[in-house]
Order: structure tokens, then C-alpha cells, then sequence
């Protein structure tokens, strides 16, 4: 499993503030993993996040699985709320 090469599909759930993107950017890729499309969603102006939709190129999942994790650690993701593999 861990040598498959999808490309994935994140929604997460994060601060709305300048540099989220940047964090989350490096993370991806620091772990060998192109961003493909990024889509923001409107803000909560009460909960001061934003959702954010991340579609990758093809990557191993093995380096998926570590970014996600260190993605997650991040302070600025509140939640990872949907990962998908998908298949090309």
C-alpha cells in the first residue's frame, strides 16, 4: 500500500489568517508532494476559520500518510475533515 501513487483530495478546517497556506504548502512539500488545486472556502467570521480543499498530483502514500500526520500536528489545522485517494 505503501507504494501506490494517487493523487489525493484534502478538506480541512483551519485558521483564517495570513500564512495557513504557506505552512501546509512547505509541509506537502517537504514529504515530495505537488499541490495540484487549492480552493478556499468562504470564511466564519465568528470561528475565524476557512476551509481549504487541496488536490495533489500523483504521489507515494507513504509520504502522504507522514505529511498528513505532520499536517494535523500543525496549530493552524483545526481538522482534517475529509482525505481521499483518488485513482487516475
Amino acid at each position: 500500500m505503501a507504494e501506490i501513487r494517487p493523487r489525493y483530495y484534502l478538506r480541512m478546517n483551519v485558521a483564517d489568517r495570513p500564512g495557513v497556506l504557506a505552512q501546509i504548502s512547505r509541509v506537502l512539500g517537504d514529504n515530495l508532494i505537488s499541490i495540484s488545486s487549492v480552493i478556499q472556502k468562504e470564511s466564519d467570521p465568528t470561528a475565524q476559520t476557512t476551509e481549504l480543499v487541496i488536490m495533489t498530483h500523483p504521489a507515494l502514500e507513504r509520504d502522504m500518510q507522514k505529511a498528513l500526520a505532520e499536517t494535523e500536528r500543525l496549530t493552524v489545522v483545526k481538522e482534517v475533515s475529509n482525505f481521499l485517494r483518488v485513482e487516475v
